[in-house]
């Protein structure tokens, strides 16, 4: 048997379970003040042309997004200054109930570890809101007090199904400020409706984009 069949029948990446946590950028909503995705085709083979070919015009916080400290400090880290390790690290997706904000008493029983992905399974992901073109105002987002835990907890990223870890219309941005100042990463607007609560690994990586404060991602879970 060759090496090279070895390596097939051996295969380290054949997971048992695969879920893309990342939203479809033409059906997810804006956040207000942003620019909307939009798309425009240069060239289409249905229209004679000899190749497709469109351009792309996005915030830099479309859809599913890495948030880097540089988003609100002066002095923070921008993308490129992490390892590309930081972007696939063990993660436990936490499924919450109800409507209010996430509250310290959601985490009650998880094991967290430290460099690890928090992701929040809200109400969010059953309305299915990263599906639908129309910003809803009305979603569940962090608390200050689950913030503090985690980075007393030194967790790696927190990640959350929709487009921000703060309450609509707070300015002030508390849990984003909490989590950057402390270097933890924020994973926003993925879509956790299919998926189980439980370990994976996370695969989430940016746009390589010098100096970016934030990079849409494909999320990726793993096990």
């Amino acid at each position: 048997m060759s090496h090279a069949s070895e390596i097939i029948l051996n295969n380290p990446f054949d997971f048992k379970e695969v879920y893309d946590i990342s939203a479809p950028l033409n059906l997810v909503p804006a956040y207000p003040g942003d620019r909307p995705y939009f798309r425009e085709w240069m060239a289409r083979l249905d229209e004679g042309n000899n190749y497709s070919l469109s351009a792309l015009a996005l915030s830099s916080h479309a859809g599913t997004h890495l948030d880097f400290p540089s988003h609100l400090l002066k002095s923070g880290k921008t993308q490129e200054q992490y390892s590309l390790k930081r972007f696939i690290i063990p993660a436990e997706v936490i499924s919450i109930s109800g409507e209010g904000p996430v509250l310290p008493s959601c985490l009650q029983g998880c094991k967290i570890d430290k460099g690890q992905a928090l992701l929040f399974k809200t109400g969010n992901s059953e309305k299915r809101l990263m599906h639908q073109a129309v910003f809803s105002e009305e979603f569940v987002y962090l608390s200050l007090d689950v913030a503090h835990l985690c980075v007393a907890a030194e967790v790696s990223l927190v990640g959350i199904d929709y487009l921000s870890v703060d309450k609509y219309g707070d300015d002030s941005l508390p849990v984003h400020r909490t989590l950057l100042e402390n270097d933890v990463l924020i994973l926003e607007g993925i879509d956790l409706a299919d998926v189980p609560s439980g370990g994976y690994s996370l695969i989430c990586l940016p746009l390589s984009i010098r100096h970016a404060e934030a990079s849409p991602a494909r999320a990726v879970l793993v096990r």
